[in-house]
């Protein structure tokens, strides 16, 4: 373990902290900045390796980091490096883990989120997914950056807890359905979701209330399953859709 003293805002450290706010400079670099003493107080729990945490010299949680470099800066670089208006007391960088497809063939409950662009709703849709035992997420198409900072502090701290993919190869959606039937959930079948029986492996696929599911997916579709809602109502939305979708899977599948 490294440790260094930075006062400066114009540091180079500080100016590649800040660049990695930038979506694209951030996957580039293949690294994750995160931002909240709560999001780094679950991972320094699971014993994750940080690159970097900033941090104050009198913060109580300096011996408890495990990171390659431990870096004691000020209240103004922490301002700086912040994605938020109020400075965070610990900002850490981590690499962006590897994920191996070749996993999801072993899984039992897939969740594949087409073309979300919203990260609270995608944090959420995380957090729901881990608490209802899903095995894994799928990203399909062009969605929000996964490790946006919005992203993780929406799903508090649950993406580290379970495998998420994102792809465009419909491929390797249609190398799944060998051994996964493939449910869509959609707006106008005349099958309600909530009779489903989802003892098989599955991948449960759901799109944007906005846009719906692409038409590669519905395409490959083994079912296409409704939520009966309030005709007065038009949609849910996906947030609340998937982690309702989530909890009936969960409670059907527990009690019988």
């Amino acid at each position: 373990m490294e440790i260094l003293n930075i006062t400066s805002t114009q540091n180079d450290l500080v100016k590649y902290c800040t660049k990695l706010q930038n979506s694209k400079f951030r996957k580039k670099e293949k690294v994750i900045l995160l931002d909240g003493e709560k999001t780094i107080q679950g991972l320094i729990d699971d014993n994750f390796e940080f690159e970097y945490v900033f941090l104050k010299e009198d913060n109580i949680l300096k011996n408890k980091i495990k990171s390659k470099n431990i870096v004691f800066v000020n209240d103004a670089i922490l301002k700086k490096i912040s994605t938020t208006n109020s400075k965070s007391p610990l900002i850490g960088i981590i690499k962006e883990p590897l994920v191996d497809k070749k996993i999801f063939k072993t899984m039992d409950r897939i969740a594949l989120i087409d073309g979300i662009k919203d990260a609270g709703n995608l944090g959420t849709i995380i957090r729901s997914a881990a608490a209802f035992s899903f095995d894994g997420i799928i990203l399909f198409n062009d969605c929000v950056d996964l490790y946006s900072t919005k992203v993780i502090r929406s799903s508090t701290q649950n993406m580290f807890k379970l495998p998420i993919y994102t792809t465009k190869d419909i491929n390797f959606i249609k190398e799944l359905k060998k051994t996964h039937t493939l449910i869509s959930t959609v707006v106008d079948s005349k099958k309600n979701f909530i009779n489903y029986d989802f003892n098989k492996k599955f991948i449960l696929a759901l799109g944007s209330e906005a846009n719906g599911l692409s038409k590669e997916i519905l395409d490959l579709s083994d079912e296409k399953l409704s939520f009966m809602i309030n005709k007065n109502v038009e949609s849910l939305n996906l947030a609340i859709c998937a982690s309702i979708a989530f909890a009936l899977i969960d409670f059907n599948i527990f009690k019988k």
